[in-house]
């Protein structure tokens, strides 16, 4: 019955769909076709993916509209995973006998051991290109391992939230372990029925699914085309180019020359069985879609290099072709590569001891799916302390990389699928001389790449140069704002101090001028940029409270010891640069609901980082030198924070280096001294432990100025939600690009502009 049912599935499958003895051994019939009708179904689906990058090209951003086709085609795609992977397993381990299960295992352990240190070495050495992880600019303590999440992850205690979470490993272990145990059970034939019948409805939804592969392949790469921003992974071009190089030079070179130097099957011959099911997955990004050409191309190698055709071997290739879907998305592995690239863009160094477990993690967190590396790359990333936005990162460059993800993962399957049955049957033969063409292959090929790598660092990886000394306003908030900048005191000698300026609302509507007094030693929120304009959070803040108010914004400059008079005396309505929320500020002045939080920090040497992460250190240390601003805030702050500390009071930050040997330390925000770091190599910010609340960031303006404070307020609030705050954090507080406004640039809108004459650069903001 078993040997029925699998040929009649090879058989059908074979004759339904588009495979490789469509391609290598048309019949006389398939001859005789002549026009679309001659056309593969790959074929199909790589016009279907050439029209979408067209049309992506042509038209832009109007491609989007297909999106939903092309996420409904992957989604559809994956409905049969997981009822494939169970069934597959249980019925491929559970039909062995105890005898074949341990005859496989001594077969195939080595196989899947070999793939994966070829790849993780491999991408050990590509990422020799990789510059050293720079000391960190930021320092906080450690945060708590969370080992839980991975025991969650590799062990199915409830194997319905695996399911729910896609949680492939511990979905892996579970059926497994019972594929195992079945083993053992005698009256198991009506089990095996209903595995085969849920399994070969799979496999039928997936050739129903492909025969729509045209039109969803298409759609993806069309809205893949239209809508991708170059720029988002323009940053990341180092990372991305060893991933696709890297990831095709396994796929296609290394892994079949190391199967053909010891297997009876040459190089040309593994790619050119593998060719479909390689096409099928490229287009599809679905590493799933390969494994009936797969099986098809281990079958027909399997039975040239002379394995019995018969029940055993049946079985052994589809127990393989399950195992491999699970331990052989090799693809799944070049999170190991970001997680070398996370290093040096987050400036985190992992320890001895991390960099031994990496590999390991990656393996467990790479199985199954795909998909999978969504999930594994936030466990990794927990594990090994990287900020969230490792996420981020991932995702962003995921478009172009999961191409070869999963090309090398379907090579994979390939190459156990077709050197496990050899090795069970005794059919392999060593080749001495391709073993060493393809160990001299390997070695100039990754040498050549890292080589390269390294030489185009400079133009590869992103400026490490004060990058927030190269920032700028909003080109189109700048646009909808008339402003005057001073930039010292001698310019506003002429101002008056005002009394007619009270109160302060109903006097900025009627004069139709907003004076705002900033001071720009405050990275990131005022400060100086490499062009000599004055930017930062606060500035762009500024500049669009005075657009709201349709007046014109005078910038005048204060120094830390006088604004609070200057306030008083009305020389400015309202007080930006990073200013602290205090209790004497709030008896004083009108102050704004906060807009930041930030936790207290030390500025100090990035080789003495790890000794200030805690206050109960710090304040044990003797003699305690500590640099502060003069401030009258941050001055009694120091005093009650470090009370034997011996303080020596600075004008502004830009000193430190000049002074560094005499002092311990520099007491700022987090935000803003991790900042100030990022601009001065050889300096960390370190968030200190045990310090309490964080200090919160607010607007002043005069005492009495009600109206305005109210107005502040709800304005804030308005910012907060119509997504202006967020934008501004986004480009000042985390260091991403700034969002592009204008549409992709497409064909179609070309042509016409071309037509119509140029338009106006500027665009009103939101």
């Amino acid at each position: 019955m078993s040997e029925n049912v699998s040929s009649a599935h090879s058989i059908k499958s074979a004759e339904e769909t588009e495979g490789p003895d469509a391609q290598t051994a048309p019949s006389a019939a398939a001859k005789q076709k002549r026009g679309l009708r001659a056309i593969s179904l790959p074929g199909w689906i790589g016009l279907g993916a050439l029209a979408g990058i067209v049309a992506g090209l042509l038209f832009g951003e109007r491609m989007s509209i297909v999106a939903p086709l092309g996420s409904a085609y992957a989604m559809m795609l994956q409905i049969a995973v997981y009822p494939y992977l169970l069934c597959s397993l249980l019925y491929g381990l559970g039909q062995l006998t105890p005898e074949r299960a341990k005859r496989l295992f001594r077969a195939s352990w080595g196989t899947y051991l070999f793939m994966w240190v070829v790849t993780l070495a491999s991408i050990w050495i590509l990422a020799r290109a990789i510059p050293p992880t720079p000391l960190p600019s930021v320092l906080t303590a450690d945060s708590q391992r969370t080992e839980v999440e991975f025991f969650n992850l590799l062990i199915p205690a409830n194997l319905f939230e695996a399911l729910g979470r896609n949680y492939v490993p511990a979905v892996v272990v579970f059926a497994i372990i019972y594929g195992i145990a079945i083993q053992k059970i005698e009256r198991k034939s009506a089990l095996f029925e209903v595995l085969q019948v849920v399994q070969g409805a799979s496999i039928t939804i997936w050739k129903w699914v492909v025969l729509f592969a045209p039109i969803g392949v298409f759609a993806l790469f069309a809205n893949m085309a239209g809508t991708i921003e170059l720029a988002r992974i323009s940053g990341l071009a180092l990372y991305v180019g060893l991933s696709l190089i890297g990831g095709l030079f396994i796929a296609f070179v290394i892994l079949p020359a190391a199967l053909a130097a010891i297997a009876p099957v040459s190089h040309r011959e593994i790619l050119r069985e593998l060719r479909p099911a390689f096409v099928l997955a490229a287009v599809t990004t679905l590493s799933v879609a390969a494994l009936p050409f797969v099986q098809q191309a281990a079958e027909r190698i399997t039975a040239r290099a002379g394995c019995p055709d018969n029940e055993e071997r049946a079985d052994l290739i589809k127990a393989t072709l399950s195992l491999s879907y699970v331990l052989a998305q090799l693809g799944n592995y070049f999170t190991y590569l970001l997680m070398f690239y996370a290093s040096y863009h987050y400036q985190v160094r992992y320890t001895p001891a991390e960099q031994l477990l990496l590999p390991f993690w990656t393996v467990l967190s790479g199985l199954g799916s795909p998909t999978a590396t969504v999930d594994g790359v936030v466990f990794v990333g927990q594990w090994l302390r990287l900020p969230s936005s490792i996420l981020d990162l991932f995702l962003a460059t995921w478009t172009v990389t999961r191409y070869p993800q999963v090309i090398l993962s379907v090579m994979g399957f390939g190459f156990a699928n077709i050197l496990i049955p050899l090795i069970y049957f005794g059919k392999i033969e060593l080749r001495p001389r391709r073993v060493v063409s393809a160990a001299a292959l390997y070695v100039i090929l990754f040498g050549a790449v890292v080589a390269v790598g390294t030489a185009l660092r400079p133009q590869l990886l992103p400026r490490a140069d004060d990058p927030l000394m190269a920032k700028t306003l909003d080109p189109r908030l700048v646009h909808n704002v008339e402003v005057k900048v001073y930039h010292d005191g001698k310019d506003t000698e002429a101002l008056p101090a005002s009394t007619d300026r009270y109160p302060a609302l109903a006097a900025i509507q009627s004069s139709g001028v907003l004076r705002v007094g900033y001071n720009p030693n405050v990275i990131p929120f005022c400060y100086w940029n490499e062009n000599g304009d004055l930017v930062g959070f606060d500035v762009a803040f500024a500049y669009r409270l005075a657009s709201d108010l349709h007046v014109r914004l005078e910038l005048i400059p204060y120094e830390w010891q006088n604004f609070t008079q200057e306030l008083i005396n009305r020389r400015f309505d309202l007080a930006i640069g990073g200013l602290y929320q205090t209790a004497d500020r709030v008896f004083a002045l009108t102050v704004s609901d906060s807009y930041y939080q930030s936790p207290v920090a030390l500025i100090v040497r990035s080789t003495r980082a790890k000794q200030f992460l805690s206050r109960g250190k710090i304040t044990a240390m003797s003699p305690l030198r500590i640099a502060v601003l003069d401030n009258p805030v941050l001055v009694p702050m120091t005093h009650y924070v470090f009370p034997n500390a011996t303080l020596r009071v600075v004008a502004n930050y830009d000193v430190l280096p000049e002074i560094a040997d005499e002092i311990d330390g520099a007491i700022w925000s987090l935000q803003q001294a991790g900042s100030w770091a990022r601009v001065h190599p050889g300096f960390t910010a370190v968030a200190l432990a045990d310090m309490g609340g964080p200090v919160m960031l607010a607007y002043l303006m005069g005492p009495g100025d009600i109206a305005l404070g109210r107005y502040v307020d709800q304005w804030l609030a308005l910012k907060a939600t119509s997504g202006f705050k967020a934008a501004q954090l986004d480009y000042w507080i985390n260091g991403n690009p700034r969002p592009d406004p204008r549409p992709r640039w497409n064909l179609l809108d070309a042509v016409l502009q071309a037509w119509r004459g140029p338009r106006r650069a500027d665009e009103v903001i939101e």
